[in-house]
């Protein structure tokens, strides 16, 4: 069986083909649809997780180096806040989801914060 390689944009292209929102289709049943696409089930539950869970917000509107991302993230003291609250911070600066996720964990592990 091939599997294909696909970008969130097109995991949520093909579940708004199927209005699984608008139907308030489960995350199973998302995934079954991803899955008969040709996903794998680990794509397929990344895809549907990120569809129903952070809707729009998947792609971002620019881009940050690790020396930008370190500089807002210290400006947003985020060595005391929440790793949610710093993910939603830069969510809020334009950066996407997964780009905010990554530069995070990046940041609580370069200062040693991964585990507290």
């Amino acid at each position: 069986m091939k599997y294909n390689r696909f970008s969130q944009e097109e995991y949520s292209r093909l579940l708004d083909s199927h209005r699984a929102r608008l139907l308030g289709l489960s995350q199973s049943r998302c995934e079954l649809i991803l899955m008969d696409a040709g996903a794998t089930k680990e794509q397929a539950k990344n895809g549907a997780y990120v569809y129903l869970h952070h809707g729009a917000n998947i792609t971002s509107s620019r881009r940050g180096s690790r020396g930008e991302y370190e500089s807002i993230l210290n400006d947003f003291e985020a060595k005391t806040k929440a790793p949610m609250d710093c993910i939603h911070h830069l969510k809020g600066l334009g950066f996407g989801y997964r780009q905010a996720q990554t530069a995070v964990y990046n940041y609580r592990k370069k200062h040693g914060l991964i585990g507290k």
